[in-house]
Formats: C-alpha cells, sequence, structure tokens
C-alpha cells in the first residue's frame, strides 16, 4: 500500500521562508499521520506569478530550499514531490523537485506545456521522467499537462501505475479540472493523485478539490475550496487488476500503424 498526501495549501507570493516553513510543518504532520509521500501544489514554494521576480526566487535543484526539504524528508521518512522555480543551464523553468524517502533527490520534472504567459519567462520541458519507487512508478505533470492526452499516454506506456499532479487551478475552471483529472485516469487506467492551491493570489482564486482518482475514473478522495491535508491508501498493483478484469483494454487495443499512418505516431 502507498499512503499520500495532497497538501492543498495556500502559498505566500515571494515569500518563499514562509513556504518552506509550511512544507516542513507540514512533513512532519504527514511523519504523525503514517504519509508516505506528500504532494505539494504547482510553484507552491515562490507563488504562481513571480514573472517580475523569476531572478530573485528561482534557484537549482542543489540550492539551499531543496536541501532543507531533502534533509526533512530523511529525517521524517516521507517522500516530498513540491513545486519550485528552477534555475538550470542558464533557463527558467517551472519545476518540481521528486525527494525520496531517504532525502536523496530523485530527479527533477520540468513542466512541458507552458500556460499563456509562462511562455514569456520559463523554458519548457522536454522530458518525461518515471521515478521508481519502492511502490510502484510515479510521473509528474502540473495544471495545463493534463490537458493533452498524449502525455499521459506516454507515462502508460512506459509503465507508470500513477501521476501526480502540480496544480495551480483557478475559478472558473473547476469543472475543466475534473474532467481532465478523470479522463487521464480512465483513459489509461492508472491512478492520478492531484494537489491544487486555494486561497487568492492577486486577483486569481485558486479553487482546490485536489483528488485521488482510481484507474476506473472514480474519486477515492476529493478536497472542498479551503485548505486541508487530503491523505489516502492506494495499492498501484491495482492498475493491473483493472485493466485484467475490464474489458476495454485501451493500451491494447490502441492501432499504432494506423495512427502512424495518420501522421500521428
Amino acid at each position: 500500500m502507498l499512503t499520500i498526501a495532497l497538501a492543498q495549501l495556500k502559498g505566500i507570493p515571494f515569500d518563499k521562508k514562509s513556504n518552506l516553513t509550511r512544507t516542513i510543518s507540514t512533513i512532519q504532520m504527514c511523519k504523525e499521520k503514517g504519509v508516505d509521500y506528500v504532494l505539494f501544489p504547482e510553484l507552491f514554494l515562490s507563488g504562481y506569478f513571480i514573472q517580475d521576480q523569476i531572478q530573485k526566487l528561482a534557484e537549482t535543484a542543489e540550492g539551499e530550499s531543496i536541501q532543507i526539504i531533502q534533509e526533512k524528508a530523511k529525517e521524517a521518512g516521507i517522500g516530498v514531490i513540491i513545486g519550485f522555480p528552477e534555475f538550470y543551464k542558464n533557463q527558467y523553468y517551472n519545476s518540481a523537485a521528486f525527494i525520496g524517502k531517504d532525502g536523496s533527490l530523485k530527479g527533477v520534472y520540468r513542466k512541458v506545456h507552458l500556460f499563456d504567459k509562462e511562455k514569456e519567462f520559463f523554458t519548457p520541458g522536454e522530458e518525461f521522467p518515471v521515478f521508481r519507487t519502492e511502490a510502484g512508478n510515479i510521473a509528474i505533470m502540473m495544471t495545463f499537462d493534463v490537458e493533452f492526452p498524449e502525455m499521459a499516454r506516454i507515462y502508460a506506456m512506459n509503465g507508470v501505475e500513477m501521476i501526480m499532479v502540480l496544480n495551480a487551478h483557478s475559478v472558473p475552471y473547476e469543472p475543466h479540472q475534473e474532467v481532465f483529472l478523470r479522463a487521464r485516469a480512465l483513459e489509461n487506467q492508472i491512478f492520478i493523485a492531484a494537489a491544487n492551491k486555494v486561497g487568492l493570489e492577486g486577483m486569481t482564486l485558486y479553487f482546490g478539490e485536489s483528488a485521488v482518482i482510481s484507474p476506473e475514473g472514480n474519486f477515492l478522495t476529493r478536497g472542498g475550496n479551503n485548505e486541508e491535508l487530503l491523505i489516502t491508501s492506494v495499492n498501484l498493483n491495482d492498475v493491473y487488476k483493472v485493466r485484467d478484469e475490464q474489458p476495454m483494454k485501451y493500451l491494447d487495443n490502441r492501432k499504432n500503424a494506423l495512427y502512424r499512418a495518420h501522421g500521428l505516431l
């Protein structure tokens, strides 16, 4: 079994120190509740609308903030997936660090599908990393990524059993979040876990509704519109049980040659 926590929290824009303190206290809370991995929202360490301060707030994956989180993760024995603005090879990325239960940095996901004005400040990522854990294979996406079925399908074809989504979804996109999260889970018969922000950031209102969704597209847990820590236990092997028992078998019934003939592969 894998016990995950969705940290549906309100970050403080431009205040990395306060957000880091909140991250550490959340890790400690997760330790007390027997959590294996805790998932934070997109750009939680810095706030989302940081364009004019990106140089000040961004740091490398080996920077002070991530190192501190690594230390706390090791002390607690809890894996942490957290969003931060990353400076990497002289470019800025909207990134997520995947920290193992032993405190090691397993890798970094850099957001592939940049939304709207993100393109003016961030460089799009070009990799689809798969993180091998003791419970199964986990991958990462962020908000706008979920609206592209190709990405989730790539992960599913590469043996991923759960996609963790760092969200920064705001009003009025509540229906979009539900539809896309459930669709990506159902069409790939995998687990989806998504942590969204809440509260105001400037004129933008984040609505929460963080969720864990089953390989059959059903909600296993779903948050409200306020701060909360949602904890759920899942068995990632259920992915294969569902694929075996259900007649759809989406991955097996793909028509690669036909898709390729029409320029889709």
